[in-house]
């Protein structure tokens, strides 16, 4: 074999290690390749720091909202005039506190939990505000032990990430990847602690949180979910799950996949797909109507509380065999109960009708509930309408004579197929069933039936109901590889140009000599300290052009613009092209943020150039 070593930038970091333990790399690629592999290992171990402090944070989150779960339901079953009575307040005084916690941690809205995090991995570098943990721990546990129809998943994936973004700054000079990945290992923790999945915490931080699944994001998220996971096991005890033990106990019962069972999965799949897209409309229906609602914002959570109390008090006098009402809370009680019982008695085609009422109250209760503006997941709602939704079916064809239906197959995949269809990740909702109920027959028909919900899902509503609140923001994911090698490159890794640079004192006749002698289309404006003030862009050099009787009288000040984003070295590529692209500019100033102090410019064309590049190698 030739001694001799690839060109600088070719390959794979796969290929990069293999060629770096065979001894092929330059010097200066094998101390390159040996940073890089510290860098990741120095991540890994941070990632598994995460992971146990996340789960013990878990805990403590989700533990105290259990108790009072509890606490509500048995309060319900007491007297028929004080469980109305209960059932009317709760909401209501749950909905006070919230707007107690917001109006005491003030924060910009950015939509429900989850998309908080995806608006702070594409337009903050990653970065949350650690306001954002307590804010939504202690809005989301009011509203959810009070009654309010949300779950505590989302909630706590968006504290384990705010934990995941600021242990990130206390890494030296943190990358926007890094910042990120440990963002998503916060998030797959937190998930892996609250249902003791940690498959289902891992696929939902890289298909949903990231969309990244290079081996430099996967490695360290797989150490944080399954370190939190082990972490549950050993403060708890052996558990099955934070969810409940029915899901295990059905296993016996359960048939093993057939082809003749196919075409069950693909109908359901089509079912959960249409629900999915009734309760993602519903959710935005009553966001709208909310925010038109002619009255002080601090006052619509209380009024959306107002409701859902009037609907469990009514629930609460008709039904005193099961005063719990289904839309109320997580949910997690009628799956259970769907579970264990679906297919075990006899069944009528009003079963399978009440259980899709319960379904739209369900997706009722949710809407009023968030989109009145209380704190919550959808998560917990999606997987109980989903789990209604199987069961109807389940029911319908058994009492239509076919007795062979796999029931308790039908309610599982059914909550996977809701997961994957609102979230656009069948392998986590696929996951999320198998971890529940720990059975490999499964495994096979719901992940064909989250497939195709998923695809029937996109045809109907091409945005999942995190990306749709994104898109409210202005913010549009693209395709997950883009992004995820956009996000992973720096500023400082493109490089900059010094680009023309004008005191604001300068008069407007120096903007005739830099066009005419030098070329120059965009010109930052500084001050005498060097600080970045604003730009002259080439439309504003072209009008001075033309009015050149007018420049004598005017100023660098006079001309600059103020209103143009500005980049950092630290932003990620994925960022900075956003602002290029927002104000269709070729150049954008890069700044120090902490002094404003001009660095010097990044172009469009230096931008792609570099992106390229990279593409190049990762390929």
């Amino acid at each position: 074999m030739p001694d001799t070593a690839p060109p600088a930038g070719s390959g794979s970091d796969v290929g990069r290690e293999g060629l770096l333990r065979a001894g092929l790399l330059s010097p200066a690629q094998r101390a390159e390749a040996m940073a890089r592999l510290a860098s990741d290992w120095t991540l890994v171990a941070w990632a598994a720091v995460l992971g146990i402090a996340v789960a013990l944070l878990a805990l403590g989150f989700i533990m105290p909202i259990r108790w009072a779960e509890h606490a509500l339901e048995a309060a319900l079953r007491g007297s028929s005039e004080s469980a109305a009575l209960i059932a009317a307040v709760a909401p209501v005084l749950g909905a006070i506190g919230t707007v107690i916690v917001y109006a005491l941690l003030p924060m910009r809205s950015r939509g429900h939990g989850v998309t908080q995090v995806l608006y702070a991995v594409h337009r903050s570098n990653s970065r949350i505000s650690p306001r954002l943990a307590v804010r939504q721990w202690l809005a989301a546990t009011l509203t959810i032990v009070s009654g309010g129809s949300a779950g505590p998943e989302g909630p706590i994936v968006t504290i384990g990430a705010t934990v995941g973004s600021n242990v990130a700054r206390l890494l030296r000079r943190p990358s926007p990847s890094t910042t990120s990945t440990l963002l998503g290992c916060g998030a797959a923790a937190g998930l892996s602690a609250v249902f003791a999945a940690p498959l289902t915490g891992i696929f939902f931080a890289v298909e949903v949180v990231l969309r990244d699944f290079s081996a430099r994001t996967f490695a360290p998220i797989v150490v944080a979910s399954v370190l939190s996971y082990a972490t549950v096991q050993s403060v708890l005890g052996p558990v099955d799950s934070l969810f409940g033990p029915a899901a295990r106990e059905v296993g016996p019962r359960m048939a093993g996949m057939t082809i003749g069972l196919t075409p069950y999965f693909v109908v359901l799949a089509g079912l959960a797909a249409v629900g999915a897209v009734v309760f993602m409309r519903m959710l935005e229906v009553m966001e709208r109507f909310f925010a038109e609602l002619a009255v002080p914002r601090f006052t619509k959570p209380v009024i959306g509380a107002v409701v859902l109390g009037l609907a469990g008090a009514a629930w609460v006098l008709t039904h005193r065999e099961s005063p719990l009402p289904p839309f109320f809370g997580g949910g997690y009680w009628v799956i259970n109960d769907l579970v264990s019982n679906t297919g075990t008695g006899s069944a009528t085609f009003a079963s399978a009708l009440v259980l899709l009422v319960w379904f739209v109250s369900k997706a009722f209760a949710t809407g009023t509930t968030l989109g009145s503006g209380s704190a919550g997941g959808l998560f917990a709602p999606s997987l109980v309408c989903g789990a209604m939704i199987g069961g109807a079916m389940a029911e319908a064809l058994r009492a239509a004579g076919m007795q062979h239906v796999p029931a308790p197959e039908l309610v599982l995949a059914g909550m996977g197929c809701m997961v994957a269809a609102t979230t656009h990740a069948p392998l986590a909702g696929a996951m999320l069933v198998y971890e529940l109920c720990h059975q490999e027959s499964v495994i096979l028909p719901v992940l064909l039936a989250t497939v195709m919900a998923t695809l029937a899902c996109r045809a109907m509503h091409p945005l999942s109901m995190y990306t749709a609140g994104l898109a409210a923001l202005g913010v549009r994911q693209g395709v997950m590889a883009d992004l995820a090698l956009m996000r992973r490159m720096s500023v400082r890794q493109v490089g900059h140009v010094p680009g023309a640079v004008v005191l604001e004192s300068a008069p407007g006749s120096t903007f005739i000599e830099l066009a005419e002698l030098h070329g120059a289309q965009d010109v930052a404006v500084i001050d005498e300290e060097g600080r970045y003030l604003g730009m002259v862009t080439g439309r504003e050099m072209q009008s001075a052009l033309l009015s050149r009787e007018a420049l004598g009288a005017m100023s660098a000040a006079d001309l600059m613009r103020t209103d143009l984003p500005v980049t950092g070295d630290a932003e990620s590529v994925e960022l900075a092209f956003h602002k290029l692209s927002e104000r269709e500019t070729d150049v954008i100033a890069v700044i120090d943020p902490a002094t404003r102090r001009f660095l010097g410019v990044l172009t469009r064309d230096g931008l792609m150039r570099a992106y390229g590049e990279e593409l190049s190698r990762d390929g």
